[in-house]
């Protein structure tokens, strides 16, 4: 047991050196899926927990809603197009710095578990210690994987190591010990979960969880897909709870602990998932639904507990606003800026005036969005503008007012500034080359 002096010196440790980050982040969970008035299917009470004592970013965006591309961005602080990254199954170029170089070369305890999705073509994936790993020193991971009973990932040797059970719980227990392991030095954790990514099988409870006859699809659910939404609702909903399960199991280590206080923990996604608003499923569509994502964030004491900000966040800015809430130097070249003053200023301050986004890259389909206020303007490959819409009005995107002449001005402004957002970014549009080249 510690004397009065060695407690008091080991709160004082704890007050004086940087904050540990533990970063959740899942595949495919749509902002709009989070418990209270977001979604009222939804179980998840220890995301209602983060919410209650963190901060919610209710207009969270990724840069291109597509995982390797996302997952670019969030690491590096550059857009997809910038970081050689406009689909999946690309290396992620070494020159380019990552999330994670400075807090290793701050002494962090760095560690990544889950899928990368970072490291080339190779579905399996083994990323091996060096350079690719971008400053993660501990390793259980995989490049691309999505099977979560006969599961696998990589430690420093290029043999897998094969599991069975229900991976997330096994990422979990991984999480765990590595926490335990460095609790006395500042550590910054990655988890990357695969659900509620399909396959679309919630393992044992959770399977039978949610009734499908019981859900409420979204309002911009055409009739026609409803019971289809409902079935799919059901089992996405499964996989979220088991999360949330998991979650709840790292926010009482970090109690038991005593490190809830001086531990910055973030929920996000790669990007969303259709469930059939519009008709469509699943990803890379400039709806809402599909590149909105949820972005919770606590620091006991630090952030305003219990509160929402609704300025433009982009998971292109996540990489420097970390860096810049744990006193770390900015990334090199990074085109996301770092949003920390405003997270700790409860939103007041200069907010970012627009967000672009960027999808289906080197297609037929390729297209830009920029959102200014509550409008938000989609253009196709001739940067031809295709959908107008304004969220504060019309949330679920269902009246397109690019036929309305009388938004003929807006849309010109709003093309404008696209335009000066492809030039800051260095886009090229259409960007040159296809899928597989």
């Amino acid at each position: 047991m510690l004397t009065r002096r060695q407690f008091g010196f080991a709160a004082a440790l704890q007050t004086q050196r940087r904050p540990n980050v533990l970063f959740l982040h899942c595949d495919a969970w749509r902002r709009q899926t989070l418990p209270g008035a977001a979604d009222r299917n939804l179980i998840a009470p220890n995301l209602a927990r983060l919410m209650k004592e963190g901060v919610e970013f209710t207009r969270a965006y990724v840069a291109n809603p597509v995982c390797g591309p996302s997952r670019a961005a969030l690491q590096s602080g550059r857009y997809p197009h910038a970081a050689s990254m406009p689909w999946n199954g690309r290396l992620l170029p070494l020159e380019y710095p990552c999330l994670s170089h400075a807090f290793a070369e701050a002494g962090y305890k760095t560690g990544y578990i889950g899928k990368w999705h970072l490291d080339g073509g190779d579905p399996g994936g083994f990323t091996p210690p060096g350079p690719r790993r971008r400053g993660y020193q501990f390793w259980a991971a995989f490049n691309h994987n999505h099977d979560y009973y006969n599961f696998y990932y990589y430690r420093d040797d290029p043999a897998p190591v094969r599991m069975s059970g229900y991976e997330p719980e096994h990422q979990t227990d991984l999480a765990l010990d590595f926490i335990d392991r460095n609790q006395r030095s500042p550590f910054l954790l990655f988890l990357s979960y695969g659900p509620p990514h399909g396959p679309d099988r919630p393992p044992g409870k959770y399977a039978k969880m949610y009734t499908p006859a019981e859900l409420t699809p979204r309002d911009n659910v055409p009739a026609a897909n409803r019971a289809a939404a409902k079935k799919d609702m059901a089992e996405y909903l499964g996989l979220c709870t088991s999360i949330d399960d998991n979650i709840g199991r790292l926010l009482m280590a970090l109690d038991q602990k005593g490190l809830a206080g001086n531990t910055i923990v973030v929920f996000t996604a790669d990007h969303g998932d259709m469930l059939y608003s519009h008709g469509l499923q699943y990803k890379e569509f400039w709806y809402e639904e599909s590149a909105g994502v949820p972005m919770l964030m606590r620091w006991p004491g630090k952030l305003a507990a219990g509160t929402q900000q609704d300025w433009l966040f982009n998971n292109v800015d996540v990489a420097p606003t970390l860096r810049g809430l744990c006193g770390l130097p900015p990334i090199e070249e990074a085109q996301g800026d770092d949003r920390s003053a405003l997270i700790r200023n409860k939103g007041a301050g200069e907010r970012p005036e627009s967000l672009y986004v960027e999808g289906a890259l080197g297609t037929d389909n390729e297209w830009r969005m920029v959102v200014r206020g509550w409008d938000k303007l989609v253009v196709n490959r001739e940067l031809k503008p295709t959908h107008l819409y304004n969220l504060a009005q019309d949330p679920y995107e269902a009246d397109n007012l690019t036929v309305d002449r009388a938004t003929v001005r807006r849309q010109e402004e709003l093309l404008a500034l696209m335009r000066r957002w492809i030039i800051k970014t260095g886009d090229r549009v259409p960007y040159p080359g296809r899928h597989g080249e």
